[in-house]
């Protein structure tokens, strides 16, 4: 059995999604040999997988990109709920494109183990219950972030920010008393912020869940702002926001 630490309690459920039957025997042989994921299924076309993703409720899906008939992402685009993805396939070519579904990893063909194991461990770190420590919390909060603001920089306290939005070319930082526009992207600002505190929730914004109000599966209040949940985000958002929800009960 793979050495992937279970931190859930229950197995994720996954499905294989490749229209050639030696990359599922691959992946489906990952599978059973890691004790914290169960294989429901294999499929070989995107027609045949959103039938399985609607029918049997999955967690984690191993998707080939060029399919016959509905391709990997004309599947996705058409999900209700989409499940956490990673993207596999022989073309890195697509790996531009994959960024826009937020996928967990992007595995090119041939896949070896140790790559499997690393993007499976992402995909638990996404669910992965809040356990920081209180210092670990005071910590992340007072960490510094960088804003370039053109010419000049300033330094924001990460538990300061309530949220950041895409705004062409730059984002807007919103803070508990101001509003910084910054020379960066999402993206980039993202990998600079402490991920105990921030959810990616769209493509266009980052948000602190310490300021998140209400919410549903389409959108989240913060400082009386409404804000969307991008349809490919939804599932991992919802997930981390129900476990911080159970977390401070």
């Amino acid at each position: 059995m793979s050495d992937i630490t279970e931190i859930t309690d229950r197995k994720l459920r996954c499905l294989v999604v490749d229209d050639e039957q030696p990359a599922q025997w691959v992946l489906s042989n990952f599978i059973n040999q890691t004790a914290s994921l169960e294989l429901i299924a294999c499929a070989y076309d995107g027609i045949e997988a959103a039938k399985i993703i609607e029918e049997k409720g999955i967690d984690l899906l191993f998707l080939d990109i060029n399919l016959p008939g509905m391709g990997g992402l004309e599947m996705l685009n058409n999900l209700k709920e989409q499940p956490m993805v990673i993207f596999t396939t022989a073309f890195s070519s697509y790996a531009v494109n994959s960024f826009e579904y937020n996928v967990v990893d992007y595995l090119v063909k041939p896949i070896s183990r140790e790559l499997f194991d690393r993007a499976v461990n992402r995909a638990f770190d996404r669910i992965r219950p809040g356990q920081n420590s209180q210092e670990d919390e005071v910590r992340d909060k007072a960490q510094l972030v960088e804003v370039n603001t053109g010419g000049d920089f300033e330094f924001i306290e990460a538990g300061k920010i309530m949220y950041i939005q895409s705004y062409g070319n730059y984002v807007k930082v919103f803070t508990t008393n101001k509003m910084i526009l910054g020379t960066s992207t999402t993206h980039k600002m993202y990998k600079s912020l402490p991920k105990s505190l921030f959810i990616r929730i769209h493509k266009s914004y980052i948000v602190n869940k310490d300021y998140i109000g209400t919410y549903n599966n389409s959108a989240l209040i913060v400082d009386k702002e409404k804000l969307p949940i991008g349809i490919s985000y939804r599932q991992s958002v919802i997930s981390r926001l129900e476990m911080l929800s159970k977390t401070k009960k």
